[in-house]
C-alpha cells in the first residue's frame, strides 16, 4: 500500500498558510499575534475559535476542536490522512513522494496526473484561441452581448474551440500527450476534437483542478445547445458544481450558497459582486453535490428562471439538500428573467429577489395550491407535500395558509399533515393499485429482502420516482430500516406495512435480478412522466426541445437496461 514520504509531509506542513486555509471556512480577525473567528465545527454567536499562524494550529474554546492543517482538512473535507495531505499538496503546490507504492498504484496516479495536466493545457489552448484568433471574433462578440466582460471571462478561463477537427489534438500531441490520453480526458474521439465552434467553460472541482469542459453552441450553430465532457476517469458530471472553486470562500463567509442553472448566470452574478453563486450544471442537485455544499455552508438558495425546463425536478433535488441538513430557500424571479438578466441590472436587482426568498416547503405548497385544478386536486397536492414534511413551525404556518386559501374545515386541515393514513394506504388499497403502484410495492419489499442492495438503490431515488406521497413515505421508512436507522416508535407505526411488503416479496420471488429490474422500471416511470409533460406542450423553447431529446434517449437506454436484466426464473 502506498505511503507518502515523511519528508513530503513536512514539506506540505511548511507550505501551508494557516490563515488562508481556515479563512476559506470561516472569517478570521487578527487579535495580536493570533487570529479569531466563529468555529466552523459548531454553531456559535460569540467567536471562540483561535488560530496560531506561526505554530499552524487551531483550537475552539467552545467545542474543544483542535488540530493542525492536516486535521482541519480531514474534518472539513471528510478525507483520510493521505487524502488530506494530497489536498494540501495540490493547494500549495508541493510535489509528493511516495514510499511502498505498488506499481499499479503508481501507474494509476501517473495517469490521473497526466490527465489533469492535459486538461489544464487544453483550457489554456481554448482561452488563447478565444482572445487571439480571428475565427473567435463572433465568440468574443457573443460574450460581450451577454454582458460578460473580458476580465470576468478570463478569470473563469472561458475559451473557444476552433472549427478545425484536430487543432486541440495536434496541439496536445506536440506536447507529448497520446491519443489514448486525449480520449480518456474526453477531448477527442474517432471524429476528431470533441468540441468545435463552441464557447468553452472549464469545469473544475472545489480545488480548482479542471476535470472537463462544458461547451455552448454559438447562435445558429450545430446542436445540441450544450455539450459536456463525457464521464470518465477524472470527470463525473454529477460531482461537479460549476464555479465552486471561485465561490468557496464567499460561500463559507456568508454561510450560504446561491444555486443557479447556467454558466453565464454564475459569471454575470460574480461580475455584479455576488460571489457566493454556483451552478448545478442544469440538473437537480445530486447527493455528491449536496455533500460538497454541506462542507462549506448551512443554507442553499435556489434561483432558477421561472420558465426553466425541468424546474420541478430541480426543486425535488432540493429535498436531498434538506435531508442533508441544509436550510433551503427558493428565490422567485420576475417572469421571463433569469439570474443573468437581473445581474445585468446590478447587484441591487438580484438582492431584492433574494430578500423575498421563500422557505422550500412554503414555496412548494404555495405552487401546488396556485396551480390549476379542482379544489380537491389542489388539496391533495398540498397534502402530499405537507404530510411528508417533518413537524415544524413553518409547516404549521403553511397548513393555516392552505386552510384559509381553500376554506377547509378543521378536520380537513388536520388531515393535511396526517401520516397514519399514508402508512395504512400502502396495505389497504390492494385492489385499487395500478401496475406501476404494484411495481413500487414489490420493489420496496425486495429492498427489505436484500437490504444492502436495497439501501444502495433507494439512495438513487427520490419522491418523483413514486406515484404518490404514501409510497414515497414508505420508501423513506424502508431505507431507514435497511440502513438500521429506524427508531422503535417508527417501527411500531410502520409494522403492518413492513409485514405486508415482506410477505409480498416472499410470495412474488426475492431475486436480486427482480430488484434491479424494478429499480429501472421506477426510473422509467419518472422519465416517462417528464416526457409526457413536455410532449403535451406545443410551444417548446430550445432548452425544452433539447431536454425532450435527452429524455427520449434516456427512455431508450432504460428500456434496454430492463431488457438486458437476467431472467428471474
Amino acid at each position: 500500500m502506498s505511503r507518502i514520504a515523511v519528508e513530503s509531509i513536512e514539506s506540505v506542513k511548511q507550505a501551508v498558510d494557516m490563515i488562508d486555509l481556515v479563512s476559506g471556512r470561516t472569517p478570521l480577525r487578527k487579535a495580536g499575534v493570533e487570529w479569531r473567528g466563529r468555529c466552523p465545527f459548531h454553531d456559535e454567536r460569540t467567536p471562540s475559535f483561535w488560530v496560531d499562524p506561526l505554530k499552524k494550529v487551531y483550537f475552539c474554546f467552545g467545542c474543544q476542536a483542535s488540530g493542525d492543517a492536516i486535521g482541519f482538512i480531514r474534518e472539513t473535507e471528510s478525507l483520510d490522512f493521505t487524502g488530506a495531505i494530497e489536498w494540501l499538496a495540490d493547494r500549495y503546490g508541493v510535489e509528493l513522494q511516495y514510499e511502498e507504492s505498488s506499481p499499479e498504484q503508481d501507474r494509476r496516479r501517473r495517469e490521473r496526473d497526466r490527465l489533469f495536466e492535459l486538461l489544464t493545457a487544453a483550457a489554456e489552448f481554448y482561452s488563447r484561441f478565444l482572445w487571439d484568433a480571428a475565427e473567435a471574433a463572433p465568440a468574443r462578440a457573443y460574450l460581450a452581448d451577454r454582458g460578460i466582460t473580458d476580465e470576468t471571462a478570463k478569470a473563469f478561463r472561458v475559451g473557444y474551440a476552433p472549427s478545425a477537427p484536430d487543432r486541440v489534438a495536434r496541439a496536445a500531441r506536440s506536447r507529448g500527450f497520446t491519443a489514448a490520453e486525449l480520449n480518456a480526458a474526453g477531448l477527442s474521439g474517432r471524429g476528431g476534437d470533441r468540441f468545435r465552434e463552441r464557447v468553452i467553460f472549464p469545469l473544475a472541482d472545489a480545488r480548482g483542478r479542471i476535470r472537463g469542459f462544458g461547451a455552448r453552441q454559438m447562435p445558429g450553430g450545430r446542436p445540441p445547445k450544450y455539450l459536456n465532457t463525457s464521464d470518465g476517469p477524472v470527470f463525473t458530471k454529477s460531482e461537479i458544481i460549476y464555479g465552486l472553486d471561485h465561490a468557496r470562500r464567499a460561500i463559507a463567509a456568508a454561510g450560504e450558497a446561491i444555486v443557479v442553472e447556467g454558466y453565464t448566470d454564475v459569471l454575470m452574478l460574480h461580475q455584479a459582486g455576488v460571489e457566493r453563486v454556483v451552478a448545478s450544471m442544469g440538473t437537480a442537485l445530486t447527493e455528491r453535490q449536496v455533500a460538497e455544499l454541506r462542507r462549506v455552508c448551512s443554507t442553499v438558495r435556489l434561483a432558477f428562471d421561472a420558465d426553466a425546463a425541468g424546474q420541478e425536478a430541480s426543486l425535488r433535488g432540493m429535498e436531498l439538500a434538506q435531508r442533508a441538513g441544509l436550510r433551503v430557500l427558493v428565490v422567485s424571479l420576475p417572469a421571463g428573467q433569469d439570474p443573468a438578466d437581473l445581474a445585468a441590472e446590478g447587484p441591487e436587482a438580484f438582492g431584492r429577489a433574494l430578500e423575498h426568498a421563500e422557505q422550500y416547503l412554503t414555496y412548494r405548497v404555495r405552487r401546488a395550491v396556485e396551480e390549476p385544478g379542482t379544489r380537491d386536486e389542489r388539496y391533495q397536492r398540498a397534502r402530499a407535500l405537507l404530510a411528508a414534511a417533518p413537524q415544524s413551525v413553518e409547516r404549521d404556518e403553511v397548513v393555516r395558509a392552505v386552510s384559509d386559501r381553500l376554506g377547509l374545515t378543521d378536520d380537513l386541515a388536520a388531515a393535511l399533515v396526517s401520516r397514519a393514513p399514508m402508512a395504512e394506504s400502502v396495505t389497504r388499497r390492494r385492489t385499487q393499485l395500478t401496475p406501476r403502484e404494484r411495481d413500487e410495492r414489490l420493489f420496496l419489499g425486495l429492498c427489505l429482502a436484500h437490504p444492502i442492495e436495497g439501501n444502495a438503490l433507494l439512495g438513487k431515488l427520490d419522491v418523483s420516482h413514486f406515484t404518490g406521497a404514501s409510497h414515497w413515505e414508505a420508501a423513506t421508512h424502508v431505507r431507514r430500516v435497511v440502513a438500521g436507522e429506524a427508531q422503535a416508535r417508527e417501527d411500531e407505526a410502520w409494522a403492518p406495512t413492513i409485514a405486508e411488503l415482506t410477505a409480498l416479496a416472499a410470495r412474488e420471488g426475492t431475486s436480486e435480478a427482480a430488484l434491479q429490474e424494478l429499480f429501472w422500471k421506477l426510473r422509467l416511470g419518472r422519465t416517462e412522466d417528464e416526457l409526457k409533460a413536455l410532449e403535451q406542450n406545443a410551444d417548446l423553447s430550445l432548452e425544452e426541445q433539447e431536454r425532450l431529446r435527452e429524455l427520449q434517449a434516456l427512455r431508450l437506454s432504460i428500456l434496454e437496461r430492463i431488457r438486458s436484466q437476467p431472467s428471474q426464473e
